[in-house]
């Protein structure tokens, strides 16, 4: 099997695999329990919190272990909202672009349903939201700016520094969901400014049921849970120290390699993609290629279903996504390229083939090779 469905989940790495085996091997107590066996989980625990902390250029006691990248992005935004709330602030509008992952989109259609002002920032045609229209959306009431780092369908990377400039000038908090970036390019809280940072294992070769969310001193984040005082009082339950452990194996792994996998990846993305568009020269990028993440390529074939050429690929042996994974197996255009001005024919037609550190050329040779083989098929 050839796998490209790397934004979708990633393969476990050995490293994330090996923390993983000897946390549930010799690490088995409550990092809340008092006796040895529970300290020992702790210290775990502990070390595990201080390693993806350094590498995102953040403090420990920012980090916040959660269950997924999806609840990372909930805490953040209920959070805020909950604590707006108690606090009886006046600022009630939040501010969120057009390409969100529904993990945002759809948390924030609830506070919109509820009350909250809610300003959408739609995307331009390449699938970037400039800061400037975002700063046009902002008034002194904006409580909370959320933007995606890098969207997850068309590996668009948005400007996030400048939108939280500005953002900050207007005293609003500003949330990034990075899962799609994390361990793909560098990232640091600082350089991006944000205030709320979410993250998954799953998507930089770590295992899934586990993500962080990272939440800047001084942050108001109130509890949407309710139950012991884990992570801070955010994330109550007993922390899962096996997985935690392998996700801060992963993103070590996934950062000491960048500087070197990045660019290979890029060249391989590059060869697939442009191998595509000369197998089926109507085929077209989806989204500036100038801001796209290394591994990820969106591409529209006219006149052709994107869940046939799916299936025909699979039947190769070879994986990929017609976008969002939490679209698969629906027949409904992306939101997401609709809403950065592809027409319905185009958006149903669109592949996304996402590759990751650990494919090889071999991989993207074979992906070439059956290539023409598949579109003659389909084009029937």
């Amino acid at each position: 099997m050839i796998y490209f469905d790397n934004n979708a989940t990633t393969p476990v790495c050995p490293e994330a695999l090996e923390a993983a085996t000897a946390a549930l091997r010799d690490c088995h107590g409550n990092p809340s329990s008092a006796h040895a066996a529970g300290r020992k989980a702790k210290k775990l625990l502990s070390e595990s919190r201080e390693k993806v902390a350094a590498l995102l250029g953040a403090k420990p006691d920012e980090m916040v272990f959660t269950g997924s990248g999806t609840e990372a992005d909930h805490i953040a935004i209920l959070g805020t909202w909950e604590t707006a709330a108690r606090w009886n602030s006046k600022k009630k509008r939040i501010v969120v672009t057009g390409i969100e992952h529904p993990a945002v989109r759809k948390t924030v259609k609830k506070l919109e349903e509820g009350g909250a002002d809610v300003a959408w920032v739609p995307p331009g045609p390449g699938g970037r939201v400039s800061a400037e229209a975002v700063g046009e959306a902002l008034t002194l009431d904006t409580l909370l700016v959320t933007v995606i780092l890098a969207q997850n369908e068309t590996g668009v990377i948005q400007p996030v520094k400048e939108i939280a400039a500005r953002a900050h000038a207007c005293g609003a908090y500003v949330h990034t969901d990075a899962v799609q970036a994390v361990g793909k390019i560098p990232v640091n809280v600082d350089e991006l400014g944000v205030d709320l940072l979410s993250l998954a294992a799953h998507k930089f070769h770590g295992p899934k049921g586990v993500g962080a969310l990272y939440v800047r001193t001084g942050t108001r984040l109130g509890a949407i849970a309710l139950g012991g005082g884990q992570e801070s009082g955010l994330r109550p339950g007993t922390e899962n120290v096996p997985s935690i452990a392998a996700l801060a194996a992963a993103l070590d792994a996934a950062s000491r390699g960048l500087a070197k996998d990045a660019p290979r990846v890029r060249s391989l993305r590059d060869k697939l993609a442009e191998g595509l568009i000369k197998a089926c020269p109507t085929a077209r990028w989806n989204g500036y290629r100038e801001f796209l993440l290394p591994n990820t390529a969106s591409i529209s074939f006219p006149k052709m279903r994107a869940d046939m050429l799916l299936l025909a690929l699979d039947v190769d042996g070879i994986c990929v996504s017609t976008g969002s994974a939490c679209h698969s197996g629906a027949l409904e255009p992306s939101e997401i390229l609709l809403a950065m001005g592809l027409d319905d024919e185009s958006a149903r037609s669109s592949l996304r083939v996402s590759l990751s550190r650990l494919t090889t050329d071999a991989e993207v040779a074979k992906f070439l090779e059956v290539l023409p083989g598949v579109l003659k098929r389909v084009a029937k």
